[in-house]
């Protein structure tokens, strides 16, 4: 059974997928510098053994890159239901996300860029979208397996490629 048809997906909550990722990434660019100053000292050293420790310009380009894919994904999932799952995806990464924006806080016991909208916009955006699609059983067992495996690749590996590539520039 498909995902769902393409021209349904922004009936299964799938429409508040690109919204969430655009407003989450907003709140994270305006933010990061002045969180990216304040990080205590031996972060930013043991951060610095793993190639560096991204600055905020290239932290901004990378949200700005994930954001187009957001947005570029949900027209695509408008004609082609792979597209779609792609979103599905999509916010499986961001509810990771969410989980590592409280880590991070609790870590710090400070706020960490982003916090904001991971728990109150993404958090609730990923309920909605997982239950609507619950409830219309729009995913194959296969395909709801998948998701946090993938998430776990994209929200790490990927994601430390994609910050490569904008420092390469």
């Amino acid at each position: 059974m498909p995902l769902v048809e393409s021209r349904e997906a922004h009936d299964v909550g799938l429409a508040l997928v690109p919204v969430a990722l655009l407003l989450h990434n907003a709140e994270e660019a305006l933010t990061l510098g002045v969180a990216l100053s304040r990080l205590p000292g031996r972060a930013a050293e043991l951060l610095g053994r793993f190639g560096g420790l991204p600055t905020a310009g290239e932290l901004r380009a990378a949200l700005l890159v994930v954001s187009v894919l957001g947005v570029a994904l949900y027209a695509l999932a408008r004609w082609w239901s792979p597209g779609a799952y792609g979103l599905v995806v999509l916010q499986a990464v961001m509810t990771l996300n969410v989980i590592w924006h409280a880590l991070g806080a609790l870590a710090i016991w400070s706020y960490v860029p982003g916090l904001v909208t991971a728990l109150l916009i993404q958090a609730p955006t990923s309920w909605v979208v997982y239950r609507q699609l619950q409830r219309n059983h729009s995913l194959t067992p296969l395909q709801w397996r998948l998701l946090l495996p993938l998430s776990f690749v994209i929200h790490g590996p990927l994601l430390l490629v994609l910050l490569w590539l904008v420092r390469r520039g």
